[in-house]
């Protein structure tokens, strides 16, 4: 491993841009030579003052230079000399001992085989030269009837006239957004949120307002009042274990909100994402069933087939179908063909349906973990789901607590990163047990997180 250490006190400007300058000058005046190793995080954090924090952002921004290549068990290298392109190399600069609860991932388990005999059956069908034309902005008729397949399967209706098929479930978001927004609209959503639709919205020129929530969601009395304060003509949604709080609205309170939505025009974009991880998704009837004239139902690949594939669907009402239609021929004409035949194969055979299968039994294993570890916090991680929602004991803080997990390899997120509204964030992390490679790798990481919090403050006012 490299000793070297860049000098950045005469430097200005943030610390991790000083960090990357000086990696793209020290490798232009041979201080760094191809394939030399750079110092871990820890290290060069512990030898710059800086925290670990910073020195990630600076790697990152390095591998965004292309100075570097950061592999997972390797670390981070300076490129090698005339390194030809590989299509299939995805830089990830983490280091081999990180235990990664931050990002929710789904668990891999024989994609490689499930791709490559998928492969294999689309090289053999006469009609392969049909997936290399351009095809319908709503996608090719039986990938649209295998897409309606997906969403009977969670409770919706099966209506392939109103599916219009999307490079993904962010994807599937912009467009029922563009659909239905124009700058400077209001989107409603839980106060705690997935990121991506705080960006989506932030990028469509759109003011966001967070709903109060309680254990089982958005408190209609609440959406009731945002409208009325806001006139807001839009809700955005995710009813079955919420990202990040893992709430399920139980029926009784779905049907309460969608009246409310029916008595005053409110556009209801439903995220069914993690809605595959109950034993019985049909049994959750979702609003796309109790409100279809005004209900956009989404779902993909992403979290149960493969993050890789990007494919995803709206289940739109009827009479915006045309609308959403409009919006994928702007923004990307058409989901790939080809990505879409695949997972329209994997519906028809049943293979999806197995995955889901497979990922309730995994989450179940991966979740007994977290319990036993964190036994006696107050967490929410109902049965089967890759993600928790971690209240914190006083005297710890979120962001403290994230940043004391860092300094043990742990990585997760605090409540403030999800948050939306002008409120103090509750005191909470989200922990995400779903991407690292094995059950040992899980116990490791909870063990560690359960030491950190047994921790009195005096343990750690001493390094501050």
């Amino acid at each position: 491993m490299s000793g070297w250490v860049p000098q950045i006190e005469d430097r200005r400007g943030p610390r991790y841009l000083a960090i990357a300058d000086a990696i793209g000058e020290a490798i232009r005046d041979g201080s760094l030579q191809p394939e030399e190793r750079l110092p871990t995080h820890r290290d060069l954090a512990y030898d710059l003052g800086v925290t670990v924090g910073t020195v990630s952002r600076a790697y990152a921004e390095a591998v965004r230079r292309d100075y570097v290549i950061g592999e997972v068990g390797r670390g981070t290298y300076v490129k090698p000399e005339n390194e030809p392109d590989n299509p299939f190399h995805i830089p990830y600069d983490v280091e081999p001992d990180i235990y990664d609860f931050s990002l929710n991932f789904p668990a891999e388990e024989g994609r490689v085989e499930l791709l490559s005999k998928a492969l294999m059956g689309v090289a053999q069908d006469p009609g392969l030269g049909a997936l290399m034309r351009y095809q319908s902005e709503q996608g090719m008729e039986h990938h649209r009837q295998a897409m309606a397949k997906w969403a009977a399967h969670h409770g919706a209706p099966n209506d392939p006239e109103r599916i219009v098929v999307s490079n993904g479930v962010q994807h599937a978001m912009t467009l029922s957004l563009m659909a239905l927004s124009k700058a400077g609209d209001t989107l409603l959503c839980e106060e705690y949120s997935y990121p991506g639709i705080k960006t989506l919205a932030t990028q469509l020129g759109l003011k966001m307002q967070g709903l109060p929530m309680d254990g089982e969601g958005i408190i209609p009395e609440k959406l009731e009042e945002a409208i009325v304060q806001t006139g807001a003509r839009m809700l955005y949604c995710m009813p079955n274990f919420q990202n990040p709080t893992n709430v399920v609205m139980g029926l009784d309170r779905r049907k309460e909100i969608a009246l409310i939505a029916k008595k005053y025009g409110v556009w209801i974009i439903e995220d069914d994402i993690y809605g595959f991880l109950h034993d019985d998704p049909s049994a959750h009837t979702p609003f796309a069933s109790l409100l279809p004239e005004q209900t956009f139902y989404l779902n993909g690949a992403s979290k149960c087939v493969s993050p890789g594939v990007r494919v995803g669907f709206v289940l739109a009402p009827k009479q915006k179908v045309s609308t959403v239609a409009a919006c994928m021929r702007l923004s990307s004409w058409m989901a790939a063909p080809l990505n879409v035949e695949l997972t329209a194969r994997w519906i028809e055979d049943g293979t999806v349906f197995d995955l889901m299968e497979w990922h309730r039994g995994e989450a179940q294993s991966r979740q007994a973990v977290m319990n036993k570890a964190l036994q006696g916090q107050d967490f929410l991680s109902l049965q089967g789901t890759y993600h928790a929602w971690l209240r914190l004991p006083a005297p710890w803080s979120a962001e403290m607590f994230c940043l004391r997990a860092r300094e043990r390899d742990v990585s997760i997120l605090p409540a403030h990163v999800f948050h939306i509204g002008k409120k103090q964030p509750e005191n909470a992390v989200r922990i995400c047990y779903g991407s690292p490679p094995n059950l040992d790798h899980v116990e490791e990481g909870m063990s560690r997180l359960a030491t950190l919090l047994s921790e009195e403050i005096h343990a750690f006012h001493n390094v501050m």
